[in-house]
């Protein structure tokens, strides 16, 4: 079993923008102050909703890395990826894509064999982030390479030594959804 945190230096880059919402928010109601008060209450409702559902989301990033917790295990059940807890069999798996796009770091990415399966296996949450992921990146489980602890190679050792599934590094010349 290959069991991968988080990179620090992953985590800090992340959070830089959740950790200055709150003050934005401030900043952008006092300068609305002077526009009028629908602005000013529009503008903080905006700030705050965002603070609050990205700041926790980041904090439990945190805290998970802090306490040594995985993000993503590798076994001879399959793959979990634990920041979002979902889990996918190497039965469901049909391959496993590295993609790189224009200015970002690489991509690992397990595609499933059959995504509604992977989907009605989760509740809440984990049902959420699989059901978003597999028409943007292609599956239920992905992260960027830049946050694995480990070098992605010794990552795709592991996923050979447990899987027959191909490996496939993948060039995205433009941004935008996968499969386009």
């Amino acid at each position: 079993m290959l069991t991968v945190g988080y990179r620090w230096a992953a985590v800090a880059k992340a959070g830089l923008p959740a950790v200055l919402l709150p003050l934005a928010a401030g900043y952008a109601e006092y300068i609305a102050r002077g526009d009028g008060p629908l602005i000013s209450v529009l503008l903080l409702v905006v700030f705050g909703f965002v603070t609050v559902v990205f700041l926790p989301l980041f904090l439990r990033a945190v805290v998970r890395a802090s306490r040594g917790a995985p993000l993503l295990t590798i076994g001879e059940d399959g793959v979990t990826l634990h920041s979002a807890r979902v889990r996918l069999p190497w039965s469901n798996v049909a391959e496993v894509r590295v993609e790189r796009r224009p200015g970002r770091a690489e991509l690992l990415v397990f595609v499933p064999v059959d995504a509604a399966q992977v989907v009605t296996a989760h509740r809440g949450t984990p049902r959420w982030f699989a059901r978003g992921g597999i028409p943007r990146v292609g599956g239920p489980i992905f992260v960027r390479a830049d946050q694995l602890a480990r070098p992605l190679e010794e990552v795709l050792a592991a996923v050979r030594r447990w899987t027959s599934a191909p490996v496939r590094r993948r060039e995205i010349l433009r941004n935008g959804p996968a499969g386009r």
